[in-house]
C-alpha cells in the first residue's frame, strides 16, 4: 500500500511575527507605564504620610494632656475683700468659694516670641527625675505646649541626632517640668511657674513637630450650651483672677465663672506644614517666611475662627505649600463645669 504524504501545519508569517511582537510590545508598554504610575502614587503618597507624622503626633499628645489637666479645686471661706485666708487670727470669713493653688491658663503673648495661642496648666503624670519618688503615685507636672520660629536648639537635641546647621522654623514646644521642680505653689505672680523655667539657661522643653505655623487653643462650653463660644471670645482663659497670687480677688458679687475652673472642652487645632514646601521659602534665614497671610489677623476672635482657617489655608494654596489642619474638640475630665 501507498504511504500518503501528511500535509505540514501552516507557519507564521513575517508579517504576522511582526504584529504580534508589536502588540506585545504595547501592551508591556502599558503596563510598564501603569507600573510607574502607581509606583509615583504610592511614593507621593507615602511622602505625603510620613511627612505629617511628627505633626498628627503632636495633635495626639496634645489632646491626650489637656484632657487630664486639673486644678484639684476645694471650697474654702474667702474675707471681706475677697482675699483667702492666710492665719486664723483677724480673719473674718465673708463668702464660700471655689479655691486652687494650680492654673489652667491659654491665650496669646503668654511667652515672649510665641506664635499664635498656648497653654499651660498641671496634670498628673507621675514624671521625676528623683529615683526616691518614683514609688509615688499621683505625682503633678507642669506642662504647656506654644508655637516658636527660632533656629534648631542644641540644647534640646538629642546626642544621636546629628546638627541640623540650626535651621530655623516654626516649631511646636512642650514644657514638661518634673514633679520636683513644680513652683506653681510658691511663686508670687501666677505664670512665673512657666515664664521662669522657659527662661532657664537649660528649660524643661523639648521639639514635639517642626513646621507647626499655628496653633488654636480655644475653651468653651459644649456646643449643646446657650452661648457656647463666648467663654473665651478672644482666645484668653486663666482660672486665677486678677492674675496674682496671693492675694486673689474679683470686684464684687459671685465668683467669675472661669475662677478657680478649667473649661469643660477646649478646641484644639494645629496647622502643619510639611518640610518640603518650607525649603523652598527659607532654610537658614533668621527671617520668617512670608506664608501669605498676616499673623496678627487670624485667630484673634474665635467667632471668626472657620474663616480665619479658610484664610490661612488660601494662602498655602496659593503659594503650593502643602498643609493639612488637625482639629478636635477635647472634655477635659476634671472639669466640673459650674456657671
Amino acid at each position: 500500500m501507498r504511504k500518503t504524504d501528511r500535509a505540514s501545519p501552516p507557519g507564521f508569517s513575517l508579517l504576522e511575527l511582526l504584529v504580534a511582537t508589536t502588540v506585545l510590545i504595547m501592551i508591556m508598554g502599558v503596563i510598564i507605564s501603569l507600573t510607574g504610575q502607581i509606583n509615583r502614587a504610592w511614593a507621593y503618597s507615602s511622602a505625603k504620610v510620613e511627612s505629617f507624622q511628627d505633626a498628627r503626633f503632636a495633635f495626639e499628645t496634645i489632646t491626650r494632656a489637656i484632657s487630664g489637666a486639673t486644678l484639684n479645686t476645694y471650697y474654702d471661706y474667702y474675707g471681706t475683700n475677697h482675699e483667702r485666708r492666710t492665719n486664723a487670727t483677724g480673719f473674718t470669713p465673708s463668702t464660700y468659694g471655689r479655691c486652687s493653688e494650680l492654673e489652667f491658663v491659654a491665650g496669646k503673648n503668654l511667652v515672649p516670641g510665641q506664635v499664635t495661642h498656648a497653654a499651660f496648666f498641671q496634670t498628673p503624670l507621675d514624671y521625676t527625675q528623683t529615683p526616691n519618688y518614683s514609688h509615688l503615685g499621683g505625682l503633678l507636672n507642669a506642662l504647656g505646649f506654644y508655637i516658636e520660629f527660632d533656629k534648631e536648639d542644641d540644647a534640646t537635641r538629642p546626642s544621636f541626632v546629628p546638627s541640623q546647621n540650626h535651621r530655623y522654623r516654626y516649631r511646636l514646644m512642650e514644657l514638661h517640668q518634673p514633679t520636683e521642680n513644680l513652683s506653681v505653689y510658691s511663686v508670687n505672680n501666677s505664670h512665673d511657674w512657666f515664664v521662669s523655667p522657659l527662661s532657664a539657661s537649660s528649660p524643661p522643653v523639648r521639639v514635639l513637630a517642626e513646621n507647626i505655623i499655628a496653633c488654636v487653643i480655644w475653651p468653651k462650653l459644649p456646643e449643646e450650651t446657650p452661648s457656647a463660644s463666648s467663654l473665651a471670645a478672644q482666645f484668653e482663659y486663666d482660672s486665677v483672677i486678677a492674675n496674682a497670687r496671693p492675694p486673689i480677688t474679683w470686684s464684687s458679687g459671685q465668683q467669675p465663672p472661669t475662677m478657680n475652673q478649667l473649661p469643660p472642652v477646649v478646641r484644639i487645632v494645629l496647622v502643619a506644614t510639611d518640610e518640603r514646601s518650607m525649603l523652598r521659602f527659607q532654610a537658614a534665614s533668621t527671617t520668617a517666611p512670608d506664608l501669605g497671610f498676616d499673623y496678627s489677623k487670624v485667630f484673634q476672635d474665635s467667632s471668626k475662627l472657620d474663616a480665619d482657617l479658610k484664610t490661612v489655608g488660601d494662602a498655602l494654596a496659593s503659594k503650593h505649600i502643602n498643609y493639612r489642619i488637625f482639629q478636635t474638640d477635647v472634655a477635659i475630665h476634671g472639669a466640673k463645669w459650674s456657671p
